[in-house]
């Protein structure tokens, strides 16, 4: 690492990791509970809490308090404690609508899975409440997508102002299906869960990470519904793990240690059993091997576990590399500005690290063909223009 970048953090070893003595503690609170807290110097529990609250691990952090006390932590263990419980209550709450939603969709024979966040909190956590909740995902095949709707509208949610202005017209609504991959719903007053998304795509197309929901369940598995006794179908680990690294990696950049969380747990609980010649050359044929790889060395270095063993790349260049660990640090560390549009700051960081010219040049010439869509642009910057 070079010395202006150094000079950034209050230093601390933590295996060769320029980290403060607050986001030392929450990586070993979030990735290596198991094991006691190495460092040398004790974390100040305020600014350890504002940041477990901007990663999202707060109760890993009450939970690993609880065995690895600080001096003064007395003073935040109350509102952490309160935090986890509610959180408990609402993650049980949530996976028991979420999974009625699930049979109503099958009732009605659609083709829809429960996907990321709300389904990782039980299929990977030694306890689901560890585990953050943010938005409940289902993943519809996109002719599907109007019936289920009409299903979760029965349940109390529906498109925002926004949505439905621009699905209100069919043609419009052609095209925001075909550019977009994600509908939010509101919940209305009686809803249980808060947020809950629709998709039918991994992410935007025009980062060319597609995956649709005939591909990603070709290898579909069996989920136990804790405490049910039923079982729901879902994607295969390998393709968990493909949607995982698109996720946390290739659109949130790795953006808070709530992710990392995620990926060591997959990796440590499915690594060996997984086929890893099928999601290479998965990773390889959509142009996010190198994603894949920077992610398992970023995981190695974080715990001393051999992940990178996994990506069986033969390549002499070492992972993760200094620029793409640096920067996934930094913002750890200080967070970073919220941009005014999100895909820019992902389309930066796809033309950096995505695989070869070939697939950049696809993600850049589908931003221009996005860029000249102007029956989708015109609508939107209409609603826009009259709502702000």
């Amino acid at each position: 690492m070079n010395g202006s970048f150094l000079k950034r953090f209050r230093l601390l070893t933590y295996p060769d990791m320029p980290f403060s003595k607050e986001l030392q503690f929450l990586v070993s609170a979030s990735l290596s509970p198991n094991k006691p807290f190495s460092g040398a110097m004790q974390p100040d529990p305020n600014s350890l809490l504002k940041l477990a609250q901007r990663h999202q691990v707060r109760v890993m952090l009450y939970d690993y308090l609880g065995q690895n006390p600080i001096e003064g932590g007395e003073e935040i263990l109350d509102p952490l404690k309160r935090y986890s419980v509610e959180g408990a209550v609402y993650n049980m709450v949530s996976l028991k609508q979420s999974i009625g939603i699930v049979y109503d969709f099958e009732k009605e024979g659609l083709q829809v899975f429960l996907m990321k966040g709300a389904l990782w909190a039980w299929m990977l956590y030694e306890k689901p409440s560890l585990r953050e909740f943010g938005d409940i995902d289902y993943f519809f095949q996109k002719k599907d997508i109007t019936q289920g709707l009409a299903v979760l509208a029965r349940h109390g949610y529906h498109a925002d102002d926004y949505r439905q202005f621009l699905l209100a017209d069919a043609h419009v609504a052609a095209l925001y299906f075909k550019e977009d991959y994600q509908l939010p719903l509101v919940p209305g007053p009686d809803a249980l869960i808060q947020s809950l998304e629709v998709q039918w795509n991994t992410t935007y197309p025009r980062f060319a990470f597609s995956f649709g929901y005939d591909e990603l369940m070709a290898r579909p598995m069996a989920f136990d519904v804790p405490g049910g006794g039923q079982q729901i179908m879902v994607p295969s680990k390998e393709h968990q793990l493909l949607m995982m690294v698109i996720h946390h990696a290739g659109v949130e950049q790795w953006d808070k240690l709530k992710y990392m969380a995620d990926f060591v747990r997959m990796l440590r609980k499915f690594g060996p059993e997984m086929d890893w010649d099928y999601i290479g050359n998965k990773a390889r044929q959509k142009g996010f091997y190198r994603l894949l790889l920077e992610s398992l060395g970023l995981a190695e270095e974080l715990t001393g576990e051999k992940f990178l063993k996994y990506g069986k790349s033969g390549m002499v260049m070492k992972y993760p590399t200094a620029s793409f660990k640096e920067a996934v640090y930094r913002h750890w560390e200080h967070g970073r500005m919220k941009p005014k549009t999100k895909s820019w700051q992902i389309f930066y960081f796809n033309m950096r690290y995505r695989d070869h010219w070939r697939v950049k040049a696809k993600i850049l010439a589908s931003h221009l063909a996005y860029l000249l869509e102007w029956r989708l642009l015109i609508p939107k910057a209409k609603y826009y223009r009259k709502n702000r």
